[in-house]
């Protein structure tokens, strides 16, 4: 009797209400984060993109000196990283918006909020 009404219990608590354990946690810091470092490199890396567009060597030795700049001296990096955000998806994500058209990057920025 007693161990039907635990189960009974604990079933019903486990479908109405949600247990911490049963849902993914989001970290909505990195989320938070992960924006303030994302919206101006992807605008940065769009108008480098677009203004050396017709000559592709300078445009890769351009992106690549912004991304070092951008990662050296922005900072919200550090912030991001404190943050406890998962570092190796950021530079992931950061170097797909060089080296591609963008489009297919969201994947990683989809799993930023994981920590490492």
């Amino acid at each position: 009797m007693i161990r039907s009404f635990l189960t009974f219990t604990i079933t019903f608590f486990s479908l109405y209400f949600e247990l911490p354990s049963a849902k993914e946690v989001t970290n909505q810091l990195c989320n938070l984060r992960g924006y303030e470092i994302i919206f101006p490199y992807e605008a940065a890396v769009k108008k480098i993109k677009h203004q050396f567009q017709n000559k592709p060597n300078i445009q890769e030795s351009e992106l690549e000196k912004f991304k070092r700049s951008f990662e050296q001296n922005f900072q919200g990096i550090p912030l991001y990283k404190e943050a406890g955000c998962s570092n190796a998806r950021l530079s992931e994500y950061l170097n797909c918006l060089i080296s591609t058209d963008g489009k297919d990057c969201r994947i990683y920025y989809t799993q930023m909020r994981i920590v490492d």
